[in-house]
């Protein structure tokens, strides 16, 4: 075991993230602050993927029994497993239970996830539910993103060893950044996937409320792209940058009007609430957002006062609260810096590792370490 003063974490998550992906900076973010918190922390996940060097399942699933097996055997020595939740954590979830370490589990969302994204899963959905409620029922601790997630997960695991701690924001990184734009823009990051409401945007840039020659940069790639490809070659003003580091981001979106969160809700999988990464990196760069009326981000907006929020998949509604941040800019530039005071103040990921520093010590002390 570690002889450090708050004691030794296996971080075990079965994700395949590459840099900039969500999933990545999650991880990460979690992994160096709870380091820079005294805990001695090693991390077991695949080894990342990229979008250039795709790999087959065959070589997924080696890659995903040698973690399992490497955190299995570390188990010895680490006072707790922190698992990034997933259906195949099951084995690593269980085998520290019966060594008696505490397990904690991050909850980013349900089954319905995977099954949103791998449709050919759906036949699955009774055993990959049951394979992350026996997990959450025995963990000492859940970590769900938001308050709508954490109510489904007392019903399923039948407990309340749980604490709400959403995404949050590098603020070394995503601070305000003075920025002369020749021209007014807003602008979209992230993965151009089916619930990033990619669809609506292009859509809402048609609309006759969007505010003339306004142009939408759009930053990211994904399985929807296509139709950001088909908007610009039809002359939409839509100007799609493509992949960028993330460490380029800030200055790219530094400027922006307004930043576009127009999640939707395939099949309900959004309805457990939603605390998206780009939300907490847009405000905290001191620019307004547009949100849609899903729980979790419309709420934090509202009682901010950091942005406008719009009913899920309505065009015309978002093209409408461009035009109302485009025709006064001074109301724009009040919500933006209602957002960056309240996401230094509260959200920034040395924040969060502080909630989740707090639940393992107690989680600790009450389960006195056992020697290996």
């Amino acid at each position: 075991m570690s002889n450090s003063g708050r004691g030794s974490i296996a971080y075990f998550a079965l994700d395949l993230p590459h840099k900039g992906q969500a999933s990545y900076v999650h991880i990460n973010e979690i992994v160096g602050n709870l380091r820079a918190l005294g805990w001695c922390l090693d991390l077991f996940t695949p080894r990342p993927s990229s979008p250039d060097r795709p790999r087959n399942a065959i070589a997924k699933a080696f890659d995903y029994v040698r973690t399992m097996w490497s955190a299995v055997r570390a188990l010895d020595n680490h006072d707790a497993l922190y698992v990034r939740a997933h259906a195949l954590a099951w084995p690593v979830a269980m085998a520290a239970r019966l060594k008696r370490r505490v397990v904690v589990q991050e909850i980013n969302g349900t089954e319905l996830d995977l099954i949103v994204s791998r449709p050919w899963l759906a036949p699955l959905r009774p055993l990959l539910r049951w394979l992350y409620v026996s997990q959450y029922r025995r963990a000492d601790h859940l970590f769900p993103v938001a308050r709508e997630l954490a109510a489904w997960l007392r019903q399923q695991a039948g407990h309340d060893r749980i604490s709400v701690v959403p995404n949050a924001a590098n603020t070394d990184l995503f601070h305000p950044i003075e920025r002369i734009v020749a021209e007014p823009f807003v602008v979209f990051f992230g993965g151009l996937t089916d619930w990033h409401g990619v669809d609506v945007m292009v859509d809402a840039v048609r609309q006759p409320d969007w505010p003339r020659g306004l142009p939408l940069v759009i930053i990211g790639t994904g399985v929807r792209q296509n139709l950001v490809e088909a908007g610009v070659r039809s002359g939409l003003p839509i100007r799609w940058m493509g992949y960028r580091p993330y460490e380029e981001i800030p200055g790219l979106i530094a400027g922006a009007l307004a930043g576009l969160i127009p999640m939707t809700n395939p099949r309900g999988r959004s309805s457990t609430g939603m605390n998206p990464l780009k939300l907490f990196e847009t405000l905290a760069c001191g620019i307004p957002v547009v949100v849609t009326e899903l729980p979790g981000q419309s709420e934090l907006v509202r009682e901010g006062g950091c942005g406008l929020v719009v009913p899920c998949g309505d065009a015309p509604a978002l093209a409408r609260a461009v035009a109302q941040l485009a025709a006064d800019p001074a109301q724009a530039r009040g919500m933006g810096q209602r957002g960056a005071v309240l996401v230094r103040a509260a959200h920034s990921w040395r924040a969060r590792a502080v909630e989740i520093d707090q639940v393992l010590c107690a989680c600790l002390a009450e389960r006195p370490r056992v020697s290996a």
